[in-house]
């Protein structure tokens, strides 16, 4: 693979429960292409999130090195990391996590403001974000007033705001029924092709997995298998 985006490095990561030292990653190794709709698969505890949490540095390895585009973020000190989190990768959780006194437009407006936008071109980039995923017609509406789709495609138009060359997506789709959950995920995949944008996303879900371009199946902190879609199947065609 050319200059992979991220490759993780003989990674493990231990979590110490008492006496008991729970070792939920057992040297991981894995590259990422720019570009690529990667599906990380797995049953609870399998290891899935916690590798999508040290490629977005919510956490640091045990041991082991994460690299994302030639950069080494298991070096970082906690300023280079907060920096590396909000300049360089978008997170879709499974919980929408959107700020409720705020209409979807202030939600997306809130991000870029931490990322230091003019309140001008605040307003005009999130009515963008807002549109590629959608919703330009519900920017004036409160998540209470949104379905768990929309709101859920908010929280993508959020996590667009610093444009991020990696997405880091965990159960985005858990709490949406199948029809809710295709479109969310179709947003995603036309981001994917459209934008450039390399996806990572973690599913228990084997339905999902034939949309990615690879599947990387975990169990007990390893990888089992790694597998290749020639040709992605269509969201339309998902079920489950």
């Amino acid at each position: 693979m050319d200059d992979p985006v991220i490759r993780l490095e003989s990674v493990t990561k231990d979590y110490p429960m008492g006496e008991v030292i729970v070792h939920a990653l057992r040297g991981i190794d894995l590259e990422i292409a720019a570009g690529e709709f990667v599906v990380l698969l797995g049953p609870s505890g399998s290891g899935k999130t916690t590798t999508l949490n040290l490629m977005g540095g919510l956490d640091r390895p045990t041991s082991g090195r994460v690299i994302v585009q030639r950069e080494d973020i298991t070096r970082y000190g906690g300023k280079e990391m907060t920096r590396y989190r909000r300049e360089k990768v978008g997170f879709v959780f499974q919980f929408f996590n959107l700020i409720p006194t705020l209409t979807a437009r202030e939600n997306v407006e809130f991000a870029l403001a931490l990322l230091g936008s003019k309140t001008g071109d605040m307003e005009k980039r999130a009515q963008e974000l807002l549109e590629m995923v959608g919703l330009g017609d519900r920017a004036d509406h409160f998540p209470s007033q949104l379905s768990g789709g929309e709101q859920q495609r908010v929280a993508i138009a959020r996590s667009l705001a610093n444009h991020p060359p990696l997405m880091l997506c965990d159960e985005p789709t858990g709490n949406l029924d199948v029809e809710t959950g295709r479109s969310v995920l179709q947003v995603m995949r036309d981001l994917n092709r459209q934008e450039g944008t390399t996806i990572v996303l973690v599913t228990h879900n084997t339905s999902i997995a034939p949309m990615a371009d690879r599947v990387v199946r975990l169990h007990s902190g390893t990888i089992r298998e790694i597998a290749t879609n020639p040709q992605p199947a269509p969201v339309s065609s998902l079920e489950w």
